[in-house]
């Protein structure tokens, strides 16, 4: 309800937050080509390491701010033996050479 002051004119109070008081929000993205990527490995993992591995690589997920592309995906899925790991980041490059050797275990495993 608005308030009277001295004068009789009513005002009413401000609802904005202080400068001070505003912070800026972080907007999480989904990362769809890495969890893509996530998912088909968690598809082809058989042993404790690799569940490990997959654990961490979600983790990185989590707190890693930009995605690959859906290019680099498709190569990474489509045609494993093109795939230059150097292209990737620091922190991404062990994961993909994890997906690259499950590729080829599997492989192996099903000439067997």
């Amino acid at each position: 309800m608005p308030s009277k002051t001295k004068s009789g004119v009513t005002s009413t109070k401000k609802t904005e937050p202080r400068k001070s008081e505003v912070r800026p929000s972080k907007v999480k993205t989904k990362k769809v080509n890495l969890l893509k990527l996530y998912s088909e490995m968690n598809k082809m993992s058989n042993d404790a390491v690799d569940k490990e591995v997959i654990k961490r690589f979600k983790i990185i997920i989590d707190t890693i701010e930009e995605d690959i592309t859906k290019k680099s995906l498709l190569l990474i899925l489509k045609e494993p033996k093109n795939v230059t790991v150097t292209d990737f980041s620091d922190s991404l490059q062990p994961y993909i050479k994890h997906y690259l050797f499950l590729t080829r275990r599997n492989k192996r495993i099903k000439k067997a």
